[in-house]
């Protein structure tokens, strides 16, 4: 009786051993930095918080990553991924070897194309992959008078930060949020940044529109909520007044 429970105890043993192994090795394929993965392979790295996903960048191809999930957005098209979904870990996502290989043929395969739906500015000569962290401050919206445009502006917490900008439209309480537009930047060398974005299609009267402003790891997401008005709500255009006689 003693040696069948010895024998048992032993088998349970082995058991426990073998599944840490394979945790083990399953964590092993996991363990892929993305974005220092990014970094080789030349793609610009950013958080998108309103969409809880990672956006990576280079001229021709943009591509959106999610953690937990094994589908990823190629421009406008979705394609699947082999092994574990990707998942945060230490203020970065981690793929999969396998994924990252994914990553360097997607690279190879996508030439420029001017006509992708999200801009994608090449990062500057000088660009540092030093890694910047702190908050992005002095976040301003501010529509620019006869037109449906806003100029954006911030500071980064450092020169040449990558930053994403992301437009956001809010137009009923049983509608999701809209993402409207996507572009990235980079800071100037005192860390400020600027951008011009179209607010079209979402220019429509009463919809609360959300600009946020996020970077690579470590630098804090910004962002503010505004509605936008007419081009020319503050001018009175004689045209459209009233005749006296009608007065």
């Amino acid at each position: 009786m003693r040696n069948t429970k010895s024998f048992a105890f032993s088998a349970t043993l082995a058991a426990a051993a073998f599944a840490a192994a394979s945790n083990s090795a399953i964590a092993a394929g996991d363990d892929v930095s993305l974005s220092q993965a990014a970094s080789s392979l030349g793609y610009t790295y950013s958080y998108l918080g309103p969409e809880d996903a990672v956006q990576l960048g280079r001229p021709g191809v943009t591509i959106l990553v999610r953690p937990g999930e094994r589908l990823f957005d190629v421009n406008d098209r979705t394609e699947a991924m082999g092994g574990p979904a990707p998942k945060f870990k230490e203020n970065d996502l981690y793929v999969s070897e396998q994924f990252v290989g994914r990553l360097r043929a997607i690279a190879a395969r996508y030439a420029p194309n001017p006509a992708t739906q999200i801009e994608v500015i090449r990062r500057p000569a000088d660009y540092s992959d030093a890694s910047p962290s702190g908050p992005i401050t002095a976040f301003a919206v501010h529509q620019l008078p006869g037109t449906e445009h806003v100029e954006v502006t911030g500071k980064a917490p450092g020169p040449n930060v990558p930053i994403t900008i992301t437009l956001v439209g809010t137009y009923s309480s049983e509608v999701p949020d809209c993402v409207l537009t996507r572009r990235q930047v980079f800071s100037g060398p005192d860390g400020r940044f600027t951008a011009n974005v179209a607010v079209t299609p979402g220019n429509i009267r009463g919809a609360v529109l959300t600009m946020v402003a996020s970077s690579v790891p470590g630098v804090a997401s910004a962002s503010i909520r505004f509605e936008m008005k007419a081009p020319n709500a503050d001018v009175k255009v004689p045209f459209e007044q009233e005749p006296r006689s009608i007065r």
